[in-house]
Parts: C-alpha cells; sequence; structure tokens
C-alpha cells in the first residue's frame, strides 16, 4: 500500500469516527428529547431540527469507508452466473462510471455550496443554521466516494488483467 492510499485511508477512518460520533449524539440527543418531552413535559426543541442535519452528515461522512469494507448492498442475481474475470469486469467498468458520477456530484455541490456561503443563505428554521454548513459534507464526502471507487477501479483492474494472464497461461499449455 503507497503512502497515499494509507492517508486516504485514514481520512476515511477519520470521517467514519466522526459519522459515529454524530451517530450517538443523535441518538443520546432522541432518547433525552423523548424523556424531556414525556415524562417532564418540557421538549428539547432543537434537537429535531439538528437530527435531521446529522443524518445527512452521517451519509456523506460513512459512505466511503463503507464501500472500502465492501459493505453496500449489492444485487449480483445475474452476475453471480457469470465468470470471475467477466465479474471483475463488471465490478471496474460499474465503479469507474461512479467515478466519473461522483466527481460530478462534486463538482455541483462545490458550485452550490459556495453559492450558499456567498449569498449567506439560511434554513428557515427554528435554528436558523447557515445553508452552506449543511451542505458541505456533500462536495468532501462525494470526493471520497471517488476516490474509494477509483481505488477500487484500480484494484479491479489489476485483478482482471491477472484472471486474463491466467486464462491466456492455461489456454497455452493445454
Amino acid at each position: 500500500m503507497t503512502k497515499d492510499h494509507h492517508l486516504f485511508d485514514r481520512i476515511l477512518d477519520v470521517t467514519a469516527y466522526i459519522a459515529f460520533g454524530l451517530l450517538l449524539f443523535s441518538w443520546f440527543s432522541v432518547c433525552a428529547e423523548v424523556i424531556f418531552r414525556y415524562f417532564l413535559r418540557q421538549p428539547i426543541i432543537w434537537v429535531v431540527e439538528v437530527t435531521e442535519y446529522i443524518i445527512v452528515q452521517i451519509t456523506f461522512l460513512g459512505a466511503a469507508w463503507l464501500l472500502r469494507r465492501e459493505g453496500h448492498v449489492t444485487v449480483d442475481v445475474v452476475t453471480s452466473h457469470f465468470s470471475r474475470k467477466n465479474q471483475t469486469f463488471i465490478l471496474m467498468t460499474t465503479s469507474a462510471i461512479c467515478v466519473a458520477m461522483f466527481l460530478t456530484i462534486t463538482w455541483w455541490g462545490a458550485v452550490a455550496t459556495w453559492g450558499a456561503y456567498r449569498e449567506n443563505l439560511y434554513i428557515p428554521k427554528q435554528l436558523g443554521m447557515p445553508k452552506f454548513l449543511v451542505m458541505l459534507v456533500i462536495p468532501l464526502g462525494s470526493l471520497l466516494l471517488a476516490g474509494q471507487f477509483l481505488k477500487r477501479t484500480r484494484s479491479a483492474l489489476l485483478t482482471w488483467r491477472s484472471l486474463g494472464n491466467q486464462s491466456q497461461k492455461q489456454e497455452e499449455e493445454s
């Protein structure tokens, strides 16, 4: 593993820890809100709104880490019948498409976030949160996803080439 890959993996670990911390904070906040609302008749007014923002943060901060662990749901009903080489080719191709897609989301997410910052937009709710603070995680998380899909594409390409070389050697031997 190169130094860059190691640094990238550590960044994904940090974002996953942040996402987990936000999840715990959200869980405890909601539990406290329920207790305060139903037992003390004093609801905590900011909990629902903050939890809404946290859900977005958790999604974009944890997605690349989850992809690195191959933890996303896959539907392989059709591809499970393909050869390993063809499965690897499909993985490589779909991963490359995802790199392009998430780089596009990164670009447009950064443009939209910058626009919200420049125009000083606020979310019209109880807390009046600056909109760019909530949006900032979208280009960041998308860039991390693009990076992880790029690593996945490279790995699949190397595996695909290796499988091609193995099948070529088997044909030569027979």
